[in-house]
């Protein structure tokens, strides 16, 4: 899978940047996953600059610094990041960085990543989250919502989960976007393919040896 970019046009210009800490601010925070596949490393901060490599999604890549300005492309703004991945060093532009990683409790060599898509023809601003195993994508999922970002998402743990399997919270249960019982959703992943289900019962009665689920109070898949 090749990652296309296009510069937006004006009507993305409010977007709301992307943005990371970088290694000079907090070596902690400064180790990412890539959310986009064959990601271009490029020898400057531009897309106009020389490709020196791709690089697969998932990988872990190091925070080095960021470009002075940011650039919007499919009507997501961040700037470009110097990254380092192994002895290669180079720049990246931070929309195909994923803003949260999170290792399936169930499988540890499953990774799910989550970011920000756009916005769809009508105007939709659209999150995405991507099943990764070793580099390679196995499926990935669009989630319109004006309200999730990834501080409301979170994977719940082994020891909390009765379902036998991942499940991926999209939104804060306290939060307001949650008080409409009726609104939430959820997504399977089953068969290495993600599906939409209006409830979670049959997970009480059935185990799935491997499957994955992601919750969310405002979801719509394409």
């Amino acid at each position: 899978m090749v990652t296309v970019l296009f510069i937006a046009s004006d009507i993305y210009s409010q977007s709301k940047e992307v943005e990371f800490d970088v290694y000079t601010n907090s070596a902690a925070n400064a180790s990412q996953y890539l959310l986009g596949d064959d990601v271009a490393l490029r020898d400057c901060a531009s897309t106009h600059c020389e490709k020196l490599t791709t690089i697969n999604i998932g990988t872990n890549v190091r925070l080095l610094a960021k470009s002075e300005t940011s650039q919007t492309i499919n009507g997501v703004t961040s700037r470009f990041y110097k990254i380092k991945m192994g002895p290669q060093v180079g720049w990246i532009w931070g929309g195909l960085i994923s803003q949260k990683t999170m290792v399936s409790a169930i499988n540890p060599e499953i990774k799910f990543v989550f970011g920000e898509a756009g916005v769809d023809y009508k105007g939709y601003k659209r999150f995405q989250i991507r099943a990764v195993r070793n580099g390679v994508e196995i499926d990935k999922i669009f989630v319109k919502s004006e309200t999730l970002n990834h501080n409301l998402i979170s994977l719940i743990n082994k020891q909390d989960n009765t379902y036998g399997t991942d499940v991926i919270t999209l939104c804060n249960t306290e939060g307001e976007s949650c008080e409409v019982a009726d609104s939430k959703s959820y997504i399977v992943f089953k068969d290495n393919k993600l599906m939409q289900t209006s409830s979670l019962a049959a997970l009480e009665k059935v185990k799935f040896k491997k499957a994955s689920y992601a919750f969310s109070c405002e979801l719509d898949n394409e």
